[in-house]
Formats: structure tokens, sequence, C-alpha cells
């Protein structure tokens, strides 16, 4: 009887142990389940950015954050001594990626297409007050042509 009780209890622990340890195992490595919005956790704001990147470009002004679809990540707009970039800094904070961010999927270059987006120019900002015009100045449609004389 005592044979029999042991073998049951081993059973026990070698079955339901390893069932138990298996389910936790996403919280212990920190993983979340899925659908799961780590924004909601995770936060950066305009200043902690700049002091992740003060070392590297002292100078820099943060035009915007926000998060990607590739978790862990925020994708900061940045602009430096004139230029407008894309940056990646990771939820930690210890880490910045600089380069293209590519959705294999979709074959679409995520970070030149947001790089687009903030280096796009206000046509209606341009002034044309001296411009020379041809044709109709009221069309619908205008092409506007920057020349350099020398």
């Amino acid at each position: 009887m005592v044979n029999f009780l042991m073998r049951k209890f081993t059973f026990i622990i070698l079955a339901i142990v390893p069932i138990i340890c298996f389910i936790s195992l996403p919280s212990v490595f920190g993983a979340m389940p899925a659908g799961h919005d780590c924004t909601q956790c995770h936060r950066i704001t305009n200043d902690e950015a700049v002091n992740v990147l003060k070392d590297i470009a002292p100078d820099i002004k943060i035009l915007e954050i926000r998060p990607i679809p590739l978790k862990g990540l925020w994708e900061v707009a940045a602009e430096g001594k004139g230029q407008k970039v894309v940056l990646y800094i990771d939820f930690s904070k210890k880490y910045l990626i600089s380069g293209n961010l590519l959705d294999i999927k979709t074959k679409t270059n995520l970070t030149q297409g947001r790089f687009d987006e903030i280096n796009k120019t206000d046509v209606s900002l341009i002034p044309l007050d001296d411009a020379l015009v041809m044709g109709d100045k009221d069309a619908k449609n205008r092409v506007i042509v920057f020349t350099d004389p020398d």
C-alpha cells in the first residue's frame, strides 16, 4: 500500500509540476499574452528621449514619439542640425537603433515611409509673390521649379 501511494505521489509530482512550470514560463521570461498592449506599461517622454540621445546628438529636437508594430521599440522622429531622422529606442531606454525597419510580409520599408512623412513639404507655405508665373496663375494644379542661377 505504501508503495502504491509513493507511485501515485511521484506520478502527481512528475505530471503536474511540469504543467505548472510550463504555464508560468511566459511570466518568468517577461513574455506577454497575445494582444497585450505594451504601451500601457511602458512610456517614454520627449525629455527621456533627449536624455537617451544627448551623448550622440546633444542638439537634437524630438518631433514625435510613437509605438511601432515591433513590440519593445519606440519610433522617434527627431531633428538635428537641420536634418530630420527616424530612430528607434527600446523600452528599457538602453539601446538605440538607427537604420531601416522592414516589414517582411508586405515588403515595405517602414522607416522610409515615416521619413517621407516627416520631410513632406507643405507647398502652400512656399512664397510665390516674386515668382515667375507661366500660364494661368489661378490654375488648380501648379508646378514649382527651383533653380540656382549661379
